[in-house]
């Protein structure tokens, strides 16, 4: 019996190496925040960026939803009330949501972006805040490239600005 486990796929996720399922997005303005809806093997899946106050500058919050298994609910991120089945590639959902991410970032540089997982169930919501620790950690270079470094702190998992200078120095 092969185990392969989660660590070691999650190396395996470097932009070069997993194709994502887009990487151009077409943000949308949505009340506090932004969305992209991306079609994943037939599943629009939705990326959020949503704004938090900070009086520190333009902070967001990032989520990824999918079709709710709930009737008239729209999308959902808990894991167990979304319709897609197994049907998406999750490892190709988190090279897109990488993507989004460094887009996002490239088209509105915000200050800071809260990766913490997010979903109702606390077991799952520390498993995909494991997922994406492993996902940045695996890209740090590229954050690097962009202008971003990671901060880990007390459960919570943030790309910040690595300065608020412009190409001329001035803040």
């Amino acid at each position: 019996m092969i185990m392969i486990r989660l660590k070691q796929l999650l190396r395996e996720i470097t932009m070069g190496k997993m194709a994502p399922y887009a990487t151009q997005f077409a943000w949308q303005s949505a009340g506090s925040g932004y969305n992209t809806l991306v079609p994943c093997d037939g599943i629009s899946v939705k990326f959020s960026l949503s704004w938090n106050w900070s009086a520190e500058g333009n902070e967001y919050a990032f989520a990824i939803a999918t079709p709710s298994s709930q009737p008239g609910s729209g999308y959902t991120m808990s894991h167990d009330s979304n319709t897609t089945g197994g049907q998406l590639s999750y490892l190709r959902v988190l090279a897109t949501a990488a993507e989004a991410i460094f887009d996002f970032c490239a088209q509105h540089s915000p200050q800071a972006i809260d990766v913490t997982g997010f979903d109702p169930s606390r077991t799952k919501d520390l498993q995909k805040t494991r997922i994406y620790r492993g996902l940045l950690h695996t890209n740090k270079n590229r954050i690097q490239q962009a202008g971003y470094r990671i901060l880990d702190r007390n459960g919570k998992l943030w790309l910040v600005r690595a300065s608020n200078a412009d190409a001329t120095g001035t803040k």
